[in-house]
């Protein structure tokens, strides 16, 4: 018989969001469904053959290539690679320097073991200017693997210095960093430490901050301090997935992958993000999601025997591992759901129905104009020069009231020292 492509009921219950999300990013054409055939006992028997036994193929491993060019230190010795099961996935987000679609500097690293059949998560937040060996290269930054060499070169790194290889990944721009966070509405941030030479000060306190003044937040350094601008960028980390999963605001999933995807490089698509829906409303729940930080106990300062002076940060190798070895643990254990899990799926439950009847929704900010932002240009782009995004008309069913984002200028930074 012929299958339609329908919209479920929405009172089933809070899953049935994902299949209408689905259905309306891929609504497949009608296709056959072949009768079952009714075997007596006699042809059952003689229609059986032998089961293949399936043998998981075994994930290949790097060969790294040898240092290309002369390295200031010692290059250290590859880290034995982590022995990582099938459920648990590795995910990479880092945030760029440059606009889209220029490969800039990675100033923000933040790495994630996630289990999907446990629905639990580590974040290991990593300081930019680690200082290892770039397979094939020499010893430099981590944050300019990306530059030298795009995603290919930055899962070696990581595979050579940490272990690991990074399954999924996405690399924000300064503008859709800017753009998500004003979707949600800012961010309340409680600042520890204060900024008074940047951001147009910024004391000790609670700040409600617009898209602006969060990148200008999780950017900022001062004395060369890389951890604590790293333990700022996992700040705002949190804030980010813990506001995007209340409110049922992930009912917008497939207008901001729209949105924003012209300024990220990533090899998430959107049918993969929405079947993973479930796992970002239990991860809300602060139990089943821990955070590390490479920090002073794990790093140690160094400085470039060059003219330049630069300082950059040494890894301690025995207490890194640590580290990685115990954000892996965390997610290996099974952790109850707690209720706040439910009040997410009710408020998406809500969301997804109130979508459908065209009912007033209140998940983002106030918006002051009726269209999207979409990246176009009117020339073949070349570095350093950027064009202003162009907005065009959205159906307001979906999304319904856009409003401007300020446009930030880039940073023009040498790649070395």
């Amino acid at each position: 018989m012929k299958t339609a492509c329908t919209l479920p009921n929405l009172h089933r219950g809070w899953l049935t969001f994902i299949a209408v999300l689905l259905l309306l990013t891929s609504c497949q054409s009608a296709t056959q469904t072949p009768e079952r055939t009714l075997l007596g006992a006699d042809e059952i028997q003689h229609s059986r053959t032998p089961t293949a036994t399936l043998t998981p193929t075994p994930r290949l491993w790097y060969t790294f290539a040898p240092s290309s060019l002369p390295a200031v230190t010692a290059v250290p010795s590859p880290a034995p690679r982590m022995d990582i099961p099938d459920d648990v996935q590795v995910w990479l987000f880092l945030g760029s320097d440059q606009p889209a679609p220029y490969p800039g500097r990675t100033q923000a690293v933040h790495l994630a073991f996630v289990n999907t059949r446990l629905s639990k998560a580590s974040v290991i937040s990593i300081p930019s200017s680690l200082f290892v060996y770039l397979p094939g290269y020499t010893m430099q930054r981590l944050n300019t693997a990306y530059a030298l060499g795009g995603m290919s070169l930055v899962r070696e790194t990581l595979a050579y210095n940490f272990g690991v290889d990074a399954d999924r990944f996405i690399v924000a721009d300064p503008q859709s960093f800017t753009w998500l966070v004003e979707d949600l509405g800012g961010l309340d941030v409680s600042v520890i430490l204060p900024i008074r030479d940047g951001c147009n000060g910024l004391a000790a306190g609670l700040h409600s901050m617009n898209g602006k003044k969060t990148l200008c937040y999780v950017s900022y350094l001062s004395a060369e301090d890389e951890v604590d601008r790293t333990r700022r960028q996992q700040q705002i980390l949190q804030l980010l997935f813990t506001k995007l999963v209340q409110n049922g605001r992930l009912v917008q999933l497939p207008v901001l992958y729209a949105s924003y995807q012209a300024h990220l490089d990533t090899n998430f698509s959107l049918a993969e993000l929405l079947l993973h829906v479930p796992l970002f409303l239990r991860l809300g729940d602060p139990a089943r999601l821990t955070y590390y930080l490479l920090g002073w106990n794990e790093l140690e300062k160094w400085q470039l025997p060059d003219a330049t002076q630069t300082t950059v940060l040494l890894p301690k190798p025995e207490a890194v591992t640590a580290i990685f070895a115990q954000a892996l643990a965390d997610v290996l254990k099974p952790s109850p759901l707690s209720e706040i899990v439910l009040t997410y799926e009710v408020q998406l439950t809500q969301a997804a129905a109130a979508t459908q009847t065209g009912l007033p929704q209140t998940p983002f900010a106030t918006r002051t104009a009726t269209t999207m932002l979409t990246p176009t240009r009117t020339s073949t782009p070349q570095p350093g020069i950027t064009s202003t995004p162009t907005r065009t008309q959205v159906p307001t069913a979906i999304f319904p009231t856009p409003y401007p984002v300020t446009t930030l200028e880039p940073t023009d930074l040498p790649l070395y020292p």
